[in-house]
C-alpha cells in the first residue's frame, strides 16, 4: 500500500517527519507508527462489557444476529446485525447476561459473562465512615435522583415563610407556620 496521502489506496495521512539525529540527514524512526491496523481479525468473537445498571455494550465481529441471554431470569433479546458492529442493549440492575455471536443459525462465539451493578448505594455502611460535606452533597444528589426526598426551604414573598418540598417540587401544604 502506498502512503501517499493524494492515494486512492489510503487515506493514511503521511508519517509525521521526526527530529533529525545529530550528525546525520535522516529523521529518526517513530515507534507509533507502523502498518494499518485490520478491519477485521478474520474470526468470530464477541465481547460483552458493563455501561452502567441499566445498559450494557457488546461488540463482534463474524456473525448476523446478537442474541443477549438474561441468566437470572431466561429472558433474551436477539437482534439481526452486521458482520461487524457494536450494540447497546437494555438491561436489569443485579442480572447475569452473556451474549451469544449467531451465523446461519448456529452459534458460533459466546461472550463473556457480565453481572450489572445495583442501581443505588448499600445500605450496610462502615459505621466509623463519616463522608466530607462534599461527599454527602453527591450522596443526597444520587438518592434524589433515583427516590424522592423532601426537605424544607424557605420560600421569600410567601405567606407562609416554609415549603415542604419533594425532589425539588413544591407541595400544597407547609411544614411550619412562621
Amino acid at each position: 500500500m502506498v502512503n501517499d496521502p493524494g492515494s486512492s489506496k489510503s487515506n493514511r495521512p503521511a508519517a509525521p517527519a521526526g527530529p533529525k539525529e545529530a550528525g546525520s540527514g535522516s529523521p529518526t524512526v517513530f515507534i507509533d507508527w507502523g502498518p494499518s491496523l485490520p478491519e477485521a481479525h478474520g474470526r468470530p468473537r464477541i465481547l460483552a462489557l458493563v455501561r452502567d445498571p441499566r445498559s450494557f455494550f457488546t461488540c463482534w465481529e463474524g456473525g448476523d444476529t446478537i442474541r443477549a441471554r438474561d441468566l437470572s431470569d431466561g429472558s433474551i433479546q436477539e437482534h439481526g446485525v452486521g458482520r461487524i458492529g457494536s450494540w447497546y442493549f437494555e438491561g436489569a440492575s443485579e442480572h447475569e447476561y452473556e451474549v451469544e455471536l449467531v451465523s446461519s443459525g448456529r452459534t458460533v462465539a459466546v461472550s463473556n459473562r457480565i453481572r450489572l451493578p445495583r442501581s443505588e448505594p448499600a445500605v450496610a455502611v462502615d459505621p466509623e465512615w463519616t463522608p466530607t460535606p462534599g461527599q454527602e452533597e453527591l450522596l443526597r444528589k444520587f438518592l434524589g435522583s433515583l427516590e424522592p426526598f423532601v426537605h424544607e426551604v424557605e420560600v421569600p414573598g410567601s405567606s407562609k415563610s416554609w415549603r415542604r418540598r419533594v425532589a425539588g417540587m413544591p407541595v400544597s401544604r407547609p411544614s411550619r407556620t412562621s
